[in-house]
């Protein structure tokens, strides 16, 4: 039997699910990783859900499961359809271990990205020690393409930065190779 998730626009879901994707973004894990590592509080939160209404250049998808549960999210931003470029992030709580949840979320969100939003190019900055998030994108066929020294200021520390890419031809020529369990179904709902 197959378990479905969806990935619904942030902006889409009820307050209460809202909620609880503010809790999975203040996650310790999750802010561990982020770029802002601020907790964040309820009204900065909402701010942010109202800006997102009227943003073309953006998308956050929030991973649901069955009674609504949340369990994290897949987001485009800095959508250039001039330039068919796109950057992509993810996080997913650490209070469900469903084994290749987030691989099978990226890449319907890459498959859509390419196909529907007919971008040429993903990419996605990662921070320099996020082990699961590097092997997730090479496992996705990103390309490593370069790393920014002592780039960013975290927790009072200067981090480093890799830059990954991912080109709509090594996708379509290579996604096939990559091994993604059937038995998760992802759709993309109400973009």
């Amino acid at each position: 039997m197959s378990i479905i998730y969806r990935l619904i626009p942030l902006i889409n879901l009820d307050k209460n699910i809202q909620l609880k994707v503010l809790r999975i973004r203040n996650e310790e894990y999750i802010r561990k990783w982020m770029f802002t590592e601020n907790e964040i509080n309820e009204e900065e939160h909402f701010k942010w859900i109202e800006k997102l209404i009227d943003d073309n250049k953006q998308f956050h998808l929030i991973i649901i499961g069955e009674k609504d549960q949340a369990f994290g999210a897949v987001n485009l931003k800095n959508i250039d359809r001039k330039n068919k470029i796109a950057e992509i992030g993810f996080y997913k709580t650490q209070n469900i271990n469903e084994k290749g949840l987030m691989t099978k979320s990226l890449s319907a969100v890459i498959n859509y990205s390419f196909n529907i939003l007919c971008m040429e190019k993903i990419y996605s900055e990662v921070i320099e020690d996020n082990e699961k998030s590097i092997k997730i994108h090479k496992k996705l066929l990103f390309v490593n393409e370069g790393f920014l020294r002592s780039h960013k200021i975290i927790n009072e520390k200067r981090i480093g930065v890799y830059l990954f890419g991912l080109l709509k031809d090594e996708w379509e020529k290579n996604k096939k190779k990559i091994n993604i369990r059937s038995d998760l179904i992802v759709e993309i709902e109400n973009v």
